[in-house]
């Protein structure tokens, strides 16, 4: 059993909650989905890596098509770190030529988003546990952190 002591933080879940017209401990649940965890397992993060090498190779492609070098010769490890997104046109961008982190309205990142900030449950139950699998815990939870700076596989 939790007992939140400070009156001024339980006002405000209570406020959230009533507004979001859901249970105090929903409100918390979506709160804490947003830190990693202990138990994320080995292959999960391959599986990431693996998407992002493929995200970086076509990034070089590219870059190496405009003759780019300096951007061709970034190791996966420093496009771990710089890394933005690709932009509305295709173009592979840094974090630093970027206008905002925020992906764009239309995009498959902004619908991870949304998926992630409303957890999105396909109403298919043999669907459902799959598809929450890959939503929040691969594909939204993972670029929301590459775009805020956060290194998900650390």
């Amino acid at each position: 059993m939790l007992v939140i002591h400070d009156d001024q933080i339980a006002r405000q879940l209570q406020q959230i909650a009533e507004k979001e017209q859901r249970p105090v401990e929903d409100v918390l649940k979506s709160m804490i989905a947003h830190y990693p965890t202990d138990d994320v397992r080995p292959e999960k993060i391959e599986a990431v890596k693996r998407v992002r090498r493929k995200a970086y190779a076509k990034a070089r492609q590219y870059w190496q098509s405009v003759g780019d070098t300096a951007k061709v010769a970034l190791t996966d490890e420093e496009l771990d770190e710089q890394f933005g997104a690709f932009d509305e046109e295709g173009i592979p961008r840094l974090k630093s030529e970027l206008k905002s982190l925020e992906p764009p309205p239309g995009s498959l990142a902004y619908a991870a988003k949304i998926a992630a900030n409303s957890k999105f449950r396909s109403a298919r139950p043999d669907l459902a546990s799959h598809a929450e699998e890959i939503l929040d815990e691969h594909f939204a939870e993972d670029y929301l952190k590459r775009i805020r700076g956060e290194d998900a596989t650390e």
